[in-house]
């Protein structure tokens, strides 16, 4: 209790600081934002420098972008292009999830000579290859020229650090043509930012630093669910803590931690982690949400069907860092999306069908908010609808306050979870003495019975002496009497000693007998007025069976006392034949007007199941104790329903 206390505390100690430092660094964002539209021209159409940049400048509104389906092109041909090939965007330039290469152009113009070399910041960083060319005029040569992209190698990057940077040339007053050829597996858009030397570095540092933060808590936190998952063994907390490490670690790629800290000379490396993170919190979500909704139980056949779903969609990660990814993202990633939308839906209408539990109101608010920024985002990501920065950066805030939510309802979860282990280990305490007690009750009776059965056996023993001239008929009551008490005897050592108790084996006294002289000895000795028992023979007057005469009898009587209960004094009959040649079967008819379904399944289960309700226990525990004695000689019994409202009791027995 104290450990799990102890790291619900430091979940919460670290949501809190994060969502701290979130609040400080949002609104420093958003300033240079700010600071950016306003010390950009008021020119509508092209991009005007007056000077050198003092401030960050977003220039990504001045882009127009054409799509190169051939994936051939150079830059020779872009520019043999008609006017108005390029077609200028409302919102980020973005192409979906597309193996087209895409080209890019800015037009701008300098009013003075620049004393200071600009950095061009191009985002995201996962494209693979982004090929720069400035232009001066009408020149039909670049100027300048770079390659950035993460399939570059770290050699070979002029800047390191987690963001594509370029150092633009001193420019002179003129006009310029910018192009930026960008080819990525992964969805294609573009934003791009100019900065001075200073400003870019005290962002990246904040960004850095914001980075770090985001990707310690996820990990810290996927590690904490992970291991109260497996303490608790509950596997719906280890798919989450999965979900939150995959997600924390896409975050951390998107925003250049590899290509900073492992600083890969391998191409594909960044694509395959960024990749296979991202299709693996996709195929966690479905089986989260599958658990959420309680599909397994609700909707069986949806819920193999969204299975295999989840695993097709995991079987992506296998392509990560190949063109595969770009399928995954132009057909996966929409259906994804729409699977989400129906989940929400499902979602509302338990909370509205449900209206007075909150546990469905608290899954709605903590699930269905940041479920919709990430459908958002990811629409907007494989091109359905447009890309805006609101669109792609509102996911990160709900999906904080997805965690805090979630890390809520896991404390009140784990505080009901240590709730209802104290109580079960109240009631197996209970348990354990109400089991004692009951063993002390049996061990008293088990006393308490010998002693009137050793004074019948003795008194039926002294009887016999002395009535030894006596009429037949008075020696054989006394004969079955001290039979019947020798055999309840017997059955006291056997069921009512402590050793009966604690263990399911029988401690059997077998030997070999004649199964029809057992058989008819055993209806002689039950036979009664108004409760006959008959045995008819088929082919068995030499098979023989190897058993406890005291126990197969009681299971017999048994199996008789069932029947017995709808015959209302018919005789009972006992079929015995051989049914192969190490088997013989007795089989006892069953039948009446009071033997309906209910009933026929009340013997199925005290025969065959182990573990009964209470009030059926209590009906059948004489066919239960059978069972377990036809099983210790090797033998079974089972049901056989002859027609309606009539049915067989066989028991098969190894012979000889």
């Amino acid at each position: 209790m104290m450990i799990r206390s102890g790291l619900i505390m430091r979940h919460l100690a670290l949501t809190v600081l994060f969502i701290a430092m979130t609040v400080f660094m949002v609104p420093g964002q958003a300033a240079q934002a700010q600071t950016a539209e306003n010390t950009s021209s008021t020119t509508p159409d092209r991009l005007v420098l007056s000077g050198d940049i003092a401030a960050p400048r977003e220039i990504t509104r001045y882009v127009a972008s054409y799509a190169d389906e051939t994936r051939a092109l150079e830059l020779d041909d872009i520019l043999a292009l008609p006017e108005g090939s390029f077609q200028r965007s409302n919102a980020i330039p973005s192409f979906g999830y597309t193996r087209r290469i895409i080209w890019h152009q800015v037009d701008f113009t300098v009013e003075n000579k620049l004393g200071k070399r600009a950095l061009l910041e191009i985002a995201p960083n996962y494209l693979n290859y982004i090929d720069v060319y400035l232009m001066a005029g009408k020149a039909r040569n670049p100027m300048w020229r770079t390659r950035l992209g993460d399939h570059v190698p770290a050699s070979e990057r002029q800047y390191g650090g987690r963001t594509h940077i370029a150092a633009l040339p001193l420019l002179v007053p003129g006009n310029y043509r910018l192009y930026v050829r960008s080819q990525s597996n992964s969805a294609n858009l573009i934003w791009m930012t100019l900065w001075p030397t200073k400003e870019l570095i005290t962002s990246l540092s904040f960004r850095h630093l914001a980075t770090n933060v985001f990707f310690g808590f996820f990990i810290t936190l996927g590690i904490a669910y992970l291991a109260l998952g497996l303490i608790a063994g509950d596997r719906a907390v280890i798919l989450y803590s999965i979900w939150v490490g995959a997600i924390g670690t896409t975050t951390a790629v998107v925003n250049g931690v590899i290509l900073s800290e492992v600083q890969p000379d391998t191409p594909w490396l960044n694509d395959f982690l960024l990749g296979s993170m991202n299709i693996i919190s996709y195929g966690i979500t479905v089986f989260l949400w599958l658990y959420i909704i309680e599909a397994r139980k609700n909707h069986p056949r949806a819920y193999r069907l969204c299975c295999l779903y989840g695993f097709i969609i995991l079987a992506f990660a296998a392509g990560a860092a190949t063109d595969l990814y770009t399928v995954f993202g132009t057909y996966i990633v929409p259906s994804h999306a729409l699977f989400m939308a129906t989940m929400c839906l499902i979602l509302f209408r338990r909370a509205f069908k449900d209206f007075r539990n909150p546990k469905h109101w608290a899954f709605l608010v903590v699930l269905a908010i940041p479920t919709g920024a990430a459908i958002m985002i990811q629409l907007a990501l494989s091109g359905v609808i447009e890309a805006t920065r609101l669109r792609l950066d509102l996911h990160q805030f709900t999906l904080l306050f997805h965690l805090v939510g979630m890390g809520i309802i896991m404390t009140v979860r784990l505080s009901r979870m240590d709730k209802e282990r104290v109580t079960v280990t109240q009631k197996a305490e209970e348990t354990t003495t109400l089991v004692e007690e009951q063993r002390k009750l049996i061990s008293m009776l088990s006393h308490e019975f010998r002693t009137p059965l050793a004074v019948i056996q003795r008194s039926s023993e002294m009887l016999m002496l002395r009535l030894k001239n006596h009429k037949d008929d008075v020696l054989e009551r006394l004969q079955r009497i001290q039979l019947q008490a020798q055999k309840l005897a017997r059955l006291v050592d056997i069921f009512l000693t402590k050793d009966g108790i604690e263990t399911q084996d029988l401690s059997l006294a077998r030997e070999t007998v004649p199964v029809n002289r057992f058989l008819q000895e055993f209806a002689a000795q039950t036979t009664r007025e108004g409760a006959e028992v008959r045995v008819s023979t088929h082919g068995t007057s030499t098979v023989e069976v190897y058993i406890d005469e005291t126990l197969m009898g009681l299971a017999i009587t048994n199996l008789i006392e069932t029947s017995r209960r709808f015959a209302h004094g018919a005789p009972i009959h006992i079929n015995v034949h051989r049914q192969s040649d190490t088997l013989v079967e007795i089989s006892i008819p069953c039948h009446g007007d009071e033997l309906d379904d209910d009933e026929i399944g009340l013997i199925a289960d005290a025969l065959f199941r182990r573990n009964m309700e209470t009030h059926a226990l209590r009906r059948a525990l004489g066919l239960h104790i059978s069972q377990r004695i036809v099983d210790a000689h090797g033998g079974s019994i089972t049901l056989r329903q002859s027609r309606m409202q009539s049915i067989e009791l066989c028991l098969l027995l190894p012979c000889e």
